[in-house]
């Protein structure tokens, strides 16, 4: 009791919610750390170990993101299910963490395309994040943007510490020895933590954003005042959804920005050795891109809170063909690829809060993890096709000009379709019972 003879008020307990947000934080760090930030400085000592081509390496990435897109259809409808996401992503991490480690005991193509395509694929497909994606906007609406941008920091990280912990490796105990390093920290990072993953806050009697049932009704309360009507967030369903053009909109817009998003980051280092850039610097600019994603997360979540998603990801996708400009005319030196590396990280980094927070903030949180599984083979297709697509301009015109001309054509695409997408209106009467779960 204190002086008013009232109890003192309870602390509140920390949201479990942000759980899951240091869920999807640490799958973007040691999922695309090793595979894809990491892999980027591996490509060039394995090659000369190996005397494999450069689209021999990147095949299995293509293979690896079509095994992922198929799995996903499935697993993303799990997230949908009580019970469910736990047990797929502490299997998924332990594969994926396995895979990474064998990576350094290839010695043939077909080893290589097993291990790296095959058993990373299934691995990654449960503990890359993309689940998160379904099931981080299932605990947070208010916040919902500030949880997707701390959530997607992971990637960012990963950028800023596994090209240089891959060079530290790599040196250190040759290219082998270094894939050791990397599964063993993917295991220590992404096993623990998939223990604790649940699929929405009413699995544990909960609200979202960590709100109470007061605190709900007294901003209904609030808004009634000032003559806001309190509108509950409505999830749409697959079926109400499908033949909608801005679903179809949106579906245009992420696979056209998926080839950048895998391919693109996959070949910079390749790129700056082929312009006589060493090993050391373009690991390090690969660093400021990191540096230059987390500082992103920040900023874009500024705008985020303030802005309809629409016309922020209209945004990010003109700025991002502004740094491809930069790319392609003026990165010539070590300084100007780290030039270039922190302004594609403030600029790209901010797709990764973006694109998840579309689905949400247009399509609801209920029946978003089958949303996603519907319409995911799109974006896989060209996530797988990305990687590969871009090595293989390289291997036949000898350099990525081209390659950087079309991913700049296919973001002009997306902010054009961006444009054109506009809020599905809520079918009338709404019915609140469906909003339940």
């Amino acid at each position: 009791m204190n002086a008013s003879g009232r109890r003192p008020a309870r602390p509140r307990r920390l949201y479990y919610g942000w759980i899951i947000v240091a869920g999807y934080f640490l799958s973007g760090v040691a999922g695309s750390g090793p595979t894809l930030w990491a892999f980027s400085v591996f490509v060039v000592p394995m090659q000369d170990d190996l005397g494999w081509t450069r689209g021999t390496f990147y095949f299995a990435i293509t293979i690896r993101t079509l095994l992922m897109g198929v799995m996903t259809v499935f697993f993303s409808r799990l997230m949908d299910r009580k019970g469910w996401p736990a047990p797929v992503m502490v299997t998924s991490s332990i594969i994926s963490a396995v895979a990474i480690m064998l990576l350094g005991t290839v010695h043939t193509v077909w080893q290589y395309l097993l291990v790296s395509a095959l058993l990373l694929g299934v691995g990654s497909a449960g503990s890359m994040g993309m689940l998160h994606m379904a099931i981080v906007p299932k605990w947070f609406v208010r916040r919902r943007g500030q949880a997707l941008a701390l959530g997607s920091m992971g990637t960012a990280v990963a950028a800023f510490v596994f090209p240089q912990f891959a060079n530290v490796a790599i040196d250190a105990f040759g290219w082998r020895g270094a894939w050791l390093a990397m599964g063993i920290s993917s295991f220590l990072l992404l096993v623990p933590i998939a223990f604790f993953q649940r699929r929405a806050p009413e699995d544990m009697g909960l609200l979202p954003d960590g709100d109470t049932a007061a605190e709900v009704a007294a901003r209904h309360a609030a808004q009634a005042g000032r003559g806001i009507r309190a509108q509950d967030e409505y999830s749409f369903q697959v079926k109400e959804i499908i033949w909608h053009p801005t679903t179809w909109f949106i579906v245009a817009a992420t696979t056209l920005a998926a080839p950048t998003m895998v391919g693109l980051t996959a070949n910079w280092v390749p790129h700056y050795r082929d312009i006589g850039i060493s090993q050391a610097v373009s690991a390090t600019a690969l660093t400021l891109y990191g540096a230059g994603s987390i500082v992103s997360r920040f900023a874009w979540g500024f705008f985020l809170d303030r802005f309809h998603v629409r016309w922020v990801s209209i945004a990010q996708a003109l700025l991002t063909v502004l740094t491809i400009l930069f790319l392609l005319f003026f990165v010539r030196s070590g300084t100007t690829a780290m030039v270039y590396g922190a302004l594609q990280g403030l600029v790209l980094g901010g797709y990764l809060p973006i694109q998840p927070l579309v689905w949400a903030n247009f399509f609801g949180r209920r029946h978003l993890g089958a949303i996603r599984g519907t319409f995911s083979p799109f974006t896989t297709l060209s996530s797988a096709l990305g990687p590969f697509a871009i090595a293989a301009v390289h291997d036949v015109r000898g350099d990525y000009a081209l390659a950087f001309w079309v991913l700049l054509a296919f973001w002009l695409l997306v902010a054009a379709f961006m444009a054109l997408a506009r809020p599905i209106p809520r079918p009338a009467p709404v019915a609140r019972a469906a909003e339940a779960g």
